[in-house]
């Protein structure tokens, strides 16, 4: 199985267990792999059938072709799930780091979290972009705004990242998805505009250059 060589099975030599070609259909997947997030025709290392539908697959062990990341599939039903949220490109570290923690959150249910997480990407950014450590919070979003990384189209959901992190951080009832999930994308759009944009328009000219 080309890309899977290293894959060490077990087995009893249990009387009823079957042995697949790997050259059918059945023996590969495609789907969007939860650890690098690209979609995959991933190999199938195991599978078990309803017993009420012989050919519906009731448990599928799956592994990346990609990154050779594992996954679980269970009557359709991925695990782990996929990460919430849109990948950005060119983010540093520390923005990555927490940008990724709030989509991980949103993923698990955490959506206070989530919110959290991105009300604190908002202070990363500033931080990254000049602005003194240790201010307030407010600092940080005049300072944005001031250095013109948020412009006035931007600036009314950026302030409902704001809004809705301090709700977060301030108010008893637990945020709920739909919401989180705004403030998610919300944020990957800031990010998007700061760095992406900037990060594909280096790498276009890079391929530019060197051709």
């Amino acid at each position: 199985m080309t890309g899977h060589a290293d894959i060490r099975h077990f087995s009893q030599s249990a009387p009823y267990s079957i042995s697949t070609h790997i050259n059918s259909p059945a023996a590969y997947r495609r789907y969007k792999c939860p650890h690098c997030e690209v979609h995959v025709n991933g190999a199938v290392i195991a599978c078990t059938p309803a017993e009420d539908h012989p050919k519906v697959v009731k448990v599928a062990w799956l592994r990346c072709s990609n990154c050779g990341g594992g996954a679980v599939l269970n009557y359709q039903e991925l695990a782990p799930g996929g990460k919430e949220g849109e990948a950005i490109d060119g983010l540093p570290k520390d923005v990555e780091d927490a940008y990724e923690e709030a989509r991980k959150n949103a993923s698990i249910g955490s959506f206070t979290s989530c919110e959290l997480m991105c009300r604190k990407i908002l202070m990363h950014v500033a931080v990254d972009k000049g602005a003194d450590p240790g201010k307030n919070f407010a600092h940080y979003l005049t300072y944005l705004e001031n250095s013109g990384y948020v412009t006035p189209p931007m600036k009314p959901w950026v302030d409902q990242i704001r809004k809705n992190g301090n709700v977060a951080t301030h108010d008893l009832p637990a945020t709920d998805r739909a919401r989180a999930l705004d403030t998610l994308s919300f944020t990957a759009q800031l990010l998007r505009a700061i760095y992406e944009m900037e990060y594909r328009y280096q790498q276009s000219t890079q391929r530019s250059q060197d051709s």
